[in-house]
């Protein structure tokens, strides 16, 4: 073997073991949101945003995931789609036994992503989740009160883009409103739906973080096959308005593509302030 190719090998090897060992360690990113006449009342409030579990693929232990997010204390925890895998066996699974214990720290919302749709049989998914105690979003919007002032929760399904009129025109009830959607490059429909309502910011997901991470150029690969996502983590902004920011989780595990490298998985905490 010449000095090239074992050269060569022993890179690979290593990118390998990074890449195993990265994806069991957890990456908390903290981002405060600062919001216009946002209610003194919701100053200083916590979400917990993760999204991709894809359970079945999941690397991070899950009491280890929960104690972690306990930590942040959060007042609302977000999942935002994909919290299986399409593979995952539904008479096994455990991920309504992990939403539960999610409610036991915060009030948790969920939503659908495209492994749930295009699972075998979603709907055997869709009741395990209405049976927990966490609220599942279908098109729809559901209040949650946050010391006292009660704020709307928006979540969409896979790949919708904006609400039935009559559950829309409720936003307009509420000093605030927060947008659960799984799939981030929908971020421009999202904001021709939404920018003229009391949505302050997107959740998303889907994304994975761009699988690979390259330094100062970001996400790799999309889910779609697509290069060098445009929205793969982190907080982006309308550079017309600056407003109704997208918040992308990286995701906490993998589907098709084995390993995430330069790319741990990712809990989100965003903290509402006053702009």
């Amino acid at each position: 073997m010449s000095t090239t190719t074992l050269i060569l090998a022993m890179l690979i090897i290593l990118i390998i073991g990074y890449g195993f060992w990265s994806n069991r360690q957890l990456q908390i990113e903290h981002i405060p949101l600062l919001v216009t006449n946002l209610p003194k009342e919701l100053e200083q409030v916590k979400i917990s945003h993760i999204s991709d579990l894809h359970f079945r693929r999941l690397k991070l232990n899950p009491d280890d995931l929960l104690e972690a997010i306990s930590k942040e204390s959060p007042d609302l925890i977000f999942v935002t789609g994909d919290t299986i895998d399409r593979t995952e066996d539904l008479s096994v699974t455990t991920i309504a036994n992990f939403i539960d214990d999610l409610v036991i720290i915060a009030p948790t919302f969920v939503i659908e992503g495209n492994h749930e749709e295009t699972c075998d049989d979603f709907d055997q998914w869709r009741q395990s989740i209405l049976a927990t105690r966490a609220t599942l979003l279908e098109n729809d919007v559901t209040t949650v009160t946050i010391k006292q002032t009660n704020i709307a929760v928006v979540g969409l399904r896979n790949e919708i883009t904006d609400l039935p009129p009559e559950e829309k025109n409720k936003l307009k009830d509420y000093p605030i409103s927060l947008i659960l959607a799984h799939h981030p490059e929908l971020y421009s429909d999202y904001l021709a739906n939404f920018k003229e309502t009391t949505a302050v910011a997107i959740f998303a997901g889907h994304a994975h973080g761009g699988q690979i991470r390259l330094p100062y150029i970001g996400g790799l690969l999309g889910p779609d096959n697509t290069w060098l996502p445009p929205y793969s983590s982190g907080i982006y902004f309308d550079q017309a308005t600056k407003q109704l920011p997208l918040i992308v989780s990286r995701g906490l595990a993998n589907s098709r593509f084995p390993l995430r490298i330069n790319n741990k998985p990712h809990l989100i905490t965003l903290t509402l302030k006053q702009k």
